[in-house]
């Protein structure tokens, strides 16, 4: 979890509430805008990244979002359900590698993934969570083979998911550059959603220790 976090609780509800009064600031200007000139919907593509960006905190401290590792939560968690996603740009701020650090953030990125995975699979051996329950997520990290490996079943995401994805364009632009230490544009055909039952996962624990001490074997190499 980000350094935002370990703060007093007390303070990261003063700076998540005037985060809040922010979005809401540009919430209300965009609308004003928007009544006075159609084509101002179209910053629909700036305003939504600036929002996911001011109401971050206040998210993880009403509990819809849950962190299982520093870059992996689950949105609105349940039993029946866990919905991945990846940290969120407020995150990116705290948790990028500061210079210096020779660390490729892609492989900083998956390590986060597979220890929110190992985490989750924690939770299911010590029957917190139920073995039956849904776990999907989008992921442009792993490869289609690599989520089959881990259990995953894979598809092509659903249109609803990549017109969500296209309105964070911004947003994904930014961060799927720097996970590739470049300019790159997500490509949204290759969007994939992986799903598989805690059971399945818990059963491939092997598999993503092995990955991880992998990714933590070549970080510990690059930094020395």
């Amino acid at each position: 979890m980000n350094a935002f976090y370990e703060l007093n609780r007390v303070l990261q509800w003063l700076v998540a509430l005037l985060m809040l009064v922010m979005a809401g600031g540009v919430t209300y200007l965009w609308f004003e805008l928007f009544e006075n000139n159609l084509v101002m919907l179209f910053l629909i593509f700036v305003i939504t990244p600036v929002l996911q960006f001011l109401i971050a905190p206040s998210m993880k401290l009403i509990g819809m979002y849950r962190y299982v590792s520093p870059m992996l939560l689950i949105y609105a968690p349940n039993k029946k359900k866990f919905d991945l996603h990846n940290g969120t740009s407020f995150d990116y701020i705290f948790i990028y590698p500061k210079k210096g650090r020779r660390v490729r953030w892609q492989n900083l990125m998956l390590h986060y993934y597979l220890e929110g995975l190992l985490a989750i699979v924690d939770e299911i051996e010590q029957k917190k969570i139920p073995e039956t329950i849904e776990i999907r997520g989008s992921s442009y990290f792993f490869s289609s083979r690599t989520a089959q490996k881990l259990g995953f079943d894979v598809k092509t995401a659903p249109m609803a998911e990549k017109l969500n994805i296209l309105i964070n364009y911004l947003d994904l632009l930014w961060m799927y550059s720097l996970a590739n230490g470049r300019f790159s544009l997500p490509k949204l055909n290759v969007i994939k959603t992986a799903t598989t039952t805690g059971k399945r996962l818990a059963e491939n624990r092997g598999e993503l220790e092995r990955m991880n001490r992998i990714l933590s074997n070549r970080m510990t190499a690059t930094r020395q």
